[in-house]
């Protein structure tokens, strides 16, 4: 995702882009997973792609700003349309659906105490400047796990509102004022439920990574050579696209 952020040449995301239909390939995931999640992301694509043809150069740097001066314009009812700000605009809405892509692949096939794990070992040497690692990786941990939590209990709350003759339809105006009523009782339960899990935790004597041991040991695989070997090759090539386009 760093990458993606930082390169700017069609070789390199058009790289990029193969290397994540491989990737998807390799989930053994059926394809419509992650395009329906593109779908989601449509009016972001659109938006992205308008902003730059009409204004090209808006959100561009330098460079890209005198490419996209070079190219030609076409004049519509008063409207500049640029070909190449339709070019930068299909090119940063293509990172934004690797980025959404990556996503996907990561919460798809990842465990999210996997991933906690994982964090939690690879800032242990943090904690020689005293740095909270445990608590920040635990924290993640609690993040993950209540996000569906809290999203089953507003669901719950809007149900029991809407019984209630509540109005969660109309102009977008109206749909926003119908979720302060919505949003009060909803952080209402997530602090009672906080309260009660810190209750608890306290109950069973959690002192944080004081004196604690992982249950599951990490050990350096050859499956983890091979693949921190191809995201170093990855790299490489990326740069390589883009001092060399």
């Amino acid at each position: 995702m760093a990458m993606l952020m930082w390169v700017e040449s069609w070789l390199a995301l058009i790289f990029w882009s193969l290397t994540l239909a491989v990737a998807v390939w390799q989930t053994q995931l059926p394809p419509r997973i992650f395009i329906r999640n593109l779908r989601a992301f449509l009016w972001l694509f659109a938006i992205t792609i308008l902003l730059h043809t009409l204004s090209p150069g808006l959100y561009a740097d330098a460079q890209s700003l005198n490419e996209v001066g070079t190219g030609p314009q076409l004049r519509l009812w008063g409207i500049s349309i640029s070909w190449a700000g339709l070019l930068l605009g299909l090119k940063y809405a293509l990172r934004l659906a690797l980025l959404i892509v990556i996503t996907g692949i990561l919460a798809f096939t990842t465990v999210p105490t996997d991933l906690t794990d994982a964090m939690e070992h690879l800032l242990r040497p943090l904690q020689r400047w005293r740095a909270p690692v445990h608590e920040l990786a635990f924290m993640t941990t609690l993040a993950l796990r209540f996000v569906p939590t809290i999203i089953d209990e507003a669901e719950r709350i809007q149900k029991a509102q809407m019984s209630r003759g509540a109005e969660f339809s109309g102009s977008l105006l109206k749909r926003v004022q119908s979720l302060v009523p919505l949003l009060v009782p909803l952080f209402v339960a997530t602090f009672h439920r906080a309260d009660d899990l810190a209750i608890a935790m306290e109950a069973r004597c959690y002192r944080g990574s004081e004196g604690r041991v992982s249950f599951r040991e990490m050990r350096f695989e050859p499956r983890d050579f091979w693949m921190a070997a191809s995201a170093l090759l990855c790299i490489v090539m990326t740069i390589a696209f883009e001092r060399y386009q």
